[in-house]
């Protein structure tokens, strides 16, 4: 039988492959010379790597793949596997054998995670499983030695008592998830850099977070939470606090002395005044937007370095000369302060 032959262009970075057609089925041909191999939307069933090969990147996504192909398990130079948008379900038993494996994005699929799914992903520094539908994780999460972990828009409000022994991660990512607090895991977690919960249902901050000594980016919008705690204020090497669409009705005043941070959003809560924010030293991005406050934030204006401020639906009542002097700022600063 004749083999009708096609070349396709699919997403690869200065790269082309040959795409076999036979009985309706596809092979997907990896060059010999391919360092990075990008796939997408490829209608891929079969993906044929040379054995003998230099690969470092490979990303396969919403190429309809219902397992990752075994044919991945000969790139032993593989550092970045990307196969966000397919519908697997589970991580096979060679995978741990990719000694060079430093990223894995299964983003999207249809994981349903069992122990030993775990232990296959126990090596890799950066794990990605976001938007799988996770409702619980395997007791045997804590094997995980990756330092980023991303699980955000799953289904979970626990985490496995396991989780406490992954103190030496840095980036963990909750977002859209079902958390009603944040769990006491992760008390103790000294490394981590980063923590994201946008949009759970958390009501309070733990005191616990303020024992972060290394945290630089706190992501807690889109919650219930009603207080800062005053813990926080150990926090010296905060960068990023977004707490914005809570239930907050004050700041408390010590937040003018968080030296660190650069980008404070508090907007649509219910905050009726605020601080002296300009005393805060590193501040160059601000948003208080939709809260019920009468007085704008001056001092911020003559803050050098200030970037932007987002203070629009509050209940200000400029007067002529204060819309000159807003205007006059604005040529350095962006600023917004109109209603909708």
């Amino acid at each position: 039988m004749a083999i009708k032959r096609n070349i396709v262009l699919l997403m690869v970075i200065g790269l082309f492959t040959s795409c076999v057609t036979q009985r309706a089925k596809y092979v997907t041909y990896v060059p010999d010379t391919a360092v990075v191999f990008r796939a997408v939307q490829a209608e891929i069933y079969y993906l044929d790597i040379p054995k003998d090969n230099n690969i470092e990147v490979l990303s396969l996504t919403n190429c309809g793949l219902d397992r990752i192909p075994s044919s991945i398990k000969r790139c032993k130079h593989l550092r970045r596997l990307n196969l966000e948008g397919n519908q697997i379900k589970h991580i096979p038993r060679w995978l741990s054998s990719l000694d060079s494996l430093e990223e894995i994005n299964l983003n999207f699929n249809k994981l349903n995670l069992k122990r030993r799914d775990i232990r296959r992903l126990s090596k890799i520094e950066d794990v990605l499983l976001a938007g799988n539908g996770i409702k619980k994780l395997p007791d045997n999460v804590g094997v995980l030695r990756c330092e980023s972990l991303n699980l955000s828009k799953n289904q979970l409000s626990t985490l496995p008592k396991s989780f406490a022994e992954m103190k030496q991660v840095r980036y963990l990512i909750f977002y859209d998830n079902k958390f009603e607090s944040i769990p006491e895991e992760l008390a103790g977690f000294k490394n981590l850099k980063h923590l994201d919960f946008y949009k759970n249902e958390i009501t309070e901050i733990p005191d616990f977070i303020g024992d972060m000594d290394n945290l630089q980016q706190l992501f807690l919008s889109f919650n219930k939470i009603e207080e800062i705690p005053d813990t926080l204020r150990n926090l010296k090497r905060l960068k990023y606090f977004y707490i914005h669409h809570n239930e907050l009705h004050f700041v408390p005043e010590w937040i003018t002395e968080m030296d660190s941070i650069e980008r404070f959003g508090i907007g649509f809560n219910h905050l009726l005044e605020l601080p002296d924010v300009s005393k805060m030293k590193s501040l160059k991005d601000f948003d208080c937007e939709h809260n019920l406050l009468e007085r704008f934030p001056w001092g911020l204006l003559e803050k050098p370095d200030m970037e932007m401020i987002n203070a629009r639906d509050n209940d200000f009542n400029f007067t002529d000369e204060e819309r000159m002097r807003l205007i006059k700022a604005s040529k350095t600063i962006n600023i917004n302060v109109e209603n909708q």
